[in-house]
């Protein structure tokens, strides 16, 4: 998990369609010291990772995510640069959820999860 490794979890609200999360990136993280020496960007595979473990807290299910797709990243999230993202979640558990990861205005990234375990 990277919560309060990676990020911290400010806020959460659910409603019947979905819900949102919102976070505090954490510069000092070791995986922003070893993803890039002297150019700090958020891994792509760690805003997917994030978005599996926000949807668990919104949907409030396990963090059973059994498939992600229709990745998109739109604009690195540099951490000198972002500090919140918000992660948009709409759909339901079990089932299809569409994730976007918005920085203020910008839409960062976006990408489809398939919520405890359905195909």
């Amino acid at each position: 998990m990277l919560r309060n490794e990676l990020y911290e979890l400010q806020e959460v609200r659910s409603t019947e369609q979905g819900g949102t999360a919102h976070v505090l990136l954490l510069p000092q993280s070791a995986i922003y010291a070893a993803h890039f020496n002297g150019f700090p960007v958020t891994p792509g595979a760690c805003l997917v990772e994030m978005a599996c473990e926000l949807a668990a807290e919104v949907f409030g299910v396990a963090a059973d995510v059994s498939t992600a797709a229709d990745i998109r990243f739109l604009k690195p999230v540099i951490p000198d640069e972002v500090t919140e993202l918000d992660f948009e979640l709409a759909g339901s558990a079990p089932g299809a959820c569409l994730v976007r990861v918005v920085s203020g205005e910008t839409l960062c990234a976006q990408m489809k999860l398939t919520l405890g375990g359905q195909e």
